[in-house]
C-alpha cells in the first residue's frame, strides 16, 4: 500500500474538511427539497399512513439540527486538524477537541434516533454514530493518557 507522507496526509484532510463545510452550506439550501423527495418516497412505499404538518416540521427541524451538529463537528475537526498540522497533539485543547467530536457523534446518534420514526434507515445511521462515538472516547482517552506522560516527562527534562 502506497503510504502518503504524513504533511500531505494533513492537507488533505483539511482541504475535505473545507469541501465538506461548502456541502453543509449547500446542503442548508437543498434540504427543504431533499427531505420533500424523502417524505414522498416513503409515502409511495407505505411507511406512513398519514404526514401531517407536524410531523413536516418535526422532520425539517430535525434535519437542519442534524446539519447545524455535522457542521459543528467539522469545525472542531477543522481546528484538531490544525493543532495536528503545527505538531500540538499532545495537549489539554487537543483531547477536549477529540471529546467534543465525540459528544457531537453521541448527539448524531440521538437525532438520527429520532428522525428513525419518519425513516427507519436512520436506526442504521444512530449505531454508526453511536459506534464513531464510542471509538473516538477510546481514542480520546488514549491521547489523554499520553498527553499526562508528555507533561510528566517535560517536567522531569
Amino acid at each position: 500500500m502506497v503510504k502518503i507522507p504524513s504533511k500531505v496526509s494533513i492537507i488533505i484532510s483539511l482541504i475535505i474538511s473545507v469541501l465538506l463545510f461548502i456541502c453543509c452550506i449547500i446542503g442548508a439550501f437543498m434540504l427543504p427539497d431533499l427531505i420533500s423527495k424523502l417524505i414522498n418516497i416513503s409515502l409511495k412505499a407505505g411507511n406512513f399512513i398519514k404526514v401531517t404538518i407536524l410531523d413536516k416540521t418535526i422532520i425539517y427541524c430535525l434535519s437542519y439540527l442534524l446539519l447545524a451538529v455535522i457542521t459543528f463537528t467539522n469545525l472542531l475537526l477543522f481546528i484538531l486538524l490544525r493543532r495536528v498540522q503545527k505538531s500540538k497533539v499532545f495537549t489539554v485543547i487537543s483531547v477536549s477537541l477529540i471529546r467534543g467530536i465525540s459528544w457531537c457523534c453521541f448527539g448524531l446518534c440521538c437525532i438520527f434516533l429520532a428522525i428513525g420514526l419518519y425513516f427507519q434507515l436512520s436506526f442504521i445511521l444512530a449505531f454508526f454514530a453511536a459506534f464513531l462515538g464510542m471509538c473516538l472516547r477510546v481514542v480520546k482517552n488514549v491521547i489523554e493518557e499520553a498527553t499526562i506522560i508528555k507533561s510528566e516527562n517535560d517536567l522531569t527534562v
